[in-house]
């Protein structure tokens, strides 16, 4: 079975190819450090079927260059292997229908584990990924403190998901570093009404100023 496996970093890709060579024998990796790259090699090879894609490759973000490729070949199996594993990032990946999700911390046995399984029509999520999904599912819970949490990123987390759409907005812009005034006015808003939201944005989730904000942020995965 032909695997594409596109990371832009090259002396990691090849060594990662070279080793799965060992473990996954009967499987033909190609590899790619582009989109555009990766394009053009499922083109040309109508009989890969998988990738294993990084999602930051170089400036390109690695779920837009999942939409290109799924283009070309809708029924593409992917397995993600990325260093983030914070909240966001494991959310927006599953949102985007992947079929596993690994870090790079992962030892070599794991992340071939994951590529057999997502070749053979299965799926693999490692911890990380597991924690997120475990937490959109009982989100209430864990922030109401009926059920234990992994850890606090994920208890953080399931507070987060209990945000409003406007709530998270203003989340958003304080973290990226905007005073109340600025957001006030990006968003037509009085001063007051930012000011209220950005304070039910701290009591949902527990946040103590903006140094907390930032580190809640940070944590989760927005920088």
């Amino acid at each position: 079975m032909k695997v594409l496996l596109i990371d832009d970093h090259n002396m990691l890709r090849e060594s990662l190819v070279l080793a799965l060579k060992k473990e996954c024998p009967g499987f033909d990796f190609l590899q790619a450090s582009t989109g555009d790259e990766a394009k053009g090699i499922l083109v040309k090879n109508d009989d890969c079927r998988m990738i294993v894609l990084d999602l930051q490759c170089g400036i390109e973000n690695g779920l837009f260059i999942l939409s290109e490729l799924r283009a070309v070949r809708p029924e593409v199996k992917t397995l993600v292997c990325s260093a983030f594993s914070e909240p966001l990032t494991v959310e927006n990946a599953i949102s985007a229908k992947v079929q596993g999700y690994i870090t790079k911390t992962s030892d070599l046995l794991e992340i071939a584990l994951a590529v057999k399984m997502v070749a053979s029509g299965k799926e693999y999520f490692c911890t990380e990924a597991l924690n997120v999904m475990k937490a959109n599912v009982n989100a209430s819970k864990i922030a109401s403190g009926l059920l234990d949490s992994p850890d606090r990123t994920t208890r953080l987390f399931a507070s987060y998901k209990k945000l409003s759409p406007k709530e998270k907005e203003i989340f958003e812009f304080l973290a990226q570093g905007f005073s109340i005034s600025e957001i006030a006015q990006k968003l037509g808003k009085s001063i007051k009404t930012v000011e209220n939201q950005r304070t039910a944005v701290y009591e949902k989730m527990e946040l103590h100023g903006m140094g907390d904000l930032a580190e809640g942020a940070r944590m989760l995965g927005y920088y």
